[in-house]
């Protein structure tokens, strides 16, 4: 009797909607999993992601390879270790970037010819790289589930629905849109993990500043599909501004000629 009050009042619990909002259903061997799946469905649809072969450009993946291992390396990533982290380059004028579960990176090369310095970029990856290791994407999955999914995994009702679902929501690719608190704290942890590299930890605001302030209707139309995925606020900068200050208010580097060599590469 004693165990099943406690697994009533966890259904309890675990039913109000702040809980549903915070809690994860899955494990990170979960994570692993659903990226897994959702890397083969991107790698099995060319004309819509059109990756480029890493044996055939070679410098281009050397270039984002050492940023995405340079803010890896902070020491400040969670799941360094427990992720199967990789990076890969989409042949497309979209200006967008986006991760799955586990720890896959996708950067199109239209946002790497758009951006002016090394340390935008490494914002930029800095910022999807906070979506992973926060595990936002599982977290976004446990919110769909529902509260009827959560009791009945807790009474033990059918326990691997959860994944079936999983497998139906990853298959959308366009299901995980996050919240704006994410959005928030995956800036705040872009910037974090920033301030322990050698970039200049306000290039997580490069970016935004340089959506701000561009007005050409062409750029404004690229920008549509990034804007559609990684929603922006007028006081985001200034959110980011305030994680640099609370983070040291740290100086680095921009890398501006360095990355026009990593530009070059992609005409090559």
């Amino acid at each position: 009797m004693k165990l099943k009050f406690f697994t009533l009042s966890l259904v309890l619990i675990f039913a109000s909607c702040a809980v549903v909002n915070t809690l994860n259903l899955y494990s990170i061997a979960d994570d692993r999993e659903i990226g897994k799946q959702m890397y083969a469905q991107i790698a099995s649809a060319p004309a819509e992601y059109p990756l480029l072969d890493s044996a055939r450009n070679v410098a281009a993946y050397m270039h984002i390879n050492r940023i995405m291992n340079t803010i890896l390396n902070s020491g400040v990533v969670a799941y360094r270790n427990d992720f199967d982290w990789q990076v890969k380059l989409i042949d497309s004028d979209v200006l967008n970037a986006f991760a799955v579960p586990g720890g896959k990176l996708y950067f199109y090369t239209g946002l790497i010819k758009y951006l002016d310095n090394e340390a935008q970029l490494a914002g930029v990856m800095a910022h999807e790289i906070a979506h992973v290791a926060a595990r936002h994407s599982t977290q976004q999955m446990t919110k769909q589930l529902g509260t009827q999914y959560i009791t009945n995994l807790l009474l033990g009702e059918n326990p691997n629905q959860y994944l079936a679902l999983a497998g139906q929501i990853a298959n959308g690719l366009g299901g995980l849109a996050f919240s704006r608190a994410d959005e928030y704290q995956a800036d705040a942890l872009a910037v974090q993990f920033m301030s322990n590299t050698e970039y200049n930890p306000l290039g997580v605001a490069g970016f935004f500043e340089k959506i701000i302030n561009e007005t050409g209707s062409a750029e404004q139309s690229r920008l549509q599909t990034f804007m559609s995925t990684h929603p922006s606020s007028a006081d985001r900068v200034q959110k980011i501004k305030e994680a640099w200050v609370a983070n040291g208010s740290k100086t680095g580097n921009d890398f501006t000629e360095r990355y026009q060599q990593f530009k070059n590469s992609l005409t090559n």
